[in-house]
């Protein structure tokens, strides 16, 4: 989950993984991984009055772009606290 100071401290810079980060095994014996990367592409927006809140612009591929917000934070996570990472580690 990504948390506000952690966007505040990237600064507009610097990519996230979206959802569920997968590694299958194929029919072959081949290894496929699924990440989804995002953009930061702006300064994250926050306001005084309501302090958990904060508006971060992100973009996907060429053309999709969105803002990230405090309810869908949980779907987002850092490239370095990625599970791929971790399970890579062990072996």
């Amino acid at each position: 989950m990504i948390t506000k100071e952690q966007l505040l401290e990237m600064d507009g810079r610097g990519e996230l993984h979206f959802g569920d980060c997968r590694r299958k095994k194929g029919p072959r014996g081949g290894i496929k991984e699924t990440i989804h990367k995002v953009r930061l592409t702006g300064k994250c927006k926050t306001w005084k009055t309501r302090p958990t809140q904060f508006q971060q612009p992100i973009t996907y591929g060429l053309y999709e772009s969105w803002h990230l917000t405090h309810i869908e934070a949980y779907l987002y996570h850092l490239p370095s606290e990625c599970p791929l990472d971790k399970e890579g580690e062990n072996k």
